[in-house]
């Protein structure tokens, strides 16, 4: 599942479309605590300048997996 909901916004974004941007960031990385999930969110490079992020989630206990499947993506990342 992506990390955030797009491109983040421009520097001079109105607060309005800045706590729209925020509460969906928020929707997306609140799914593994409200869940019990574990979640780690992993650069995969960029995009038009702009860097792009997946995060990944695993069942409940199963910390150790997520961690040495990111781990082997990250290698397998490293070699491309």
């Amino acid at each position: 599942m992506p990390t955030v909901p797009g491109p983040p916004p421009k520097l001079q974004t109105e607060p309005i479309t800045l706590e729209t941007f925020r509460a969906k960031a928020f929707s997306l990385l609140s799914v593994a605590g409200v869940s019990g999930f574990c979640q780690a969110s992993i650069p995969l490079g960029t995009h038009d300048g702009l860097p792009i992020a997946v995060s990944l989630l695993a069942n409940h206990g199963s910390d150790g997996f997520l961690l040495d499947f990111v781990e082997s993506i990250d290698t397998t990342l490293k070699r491309q």
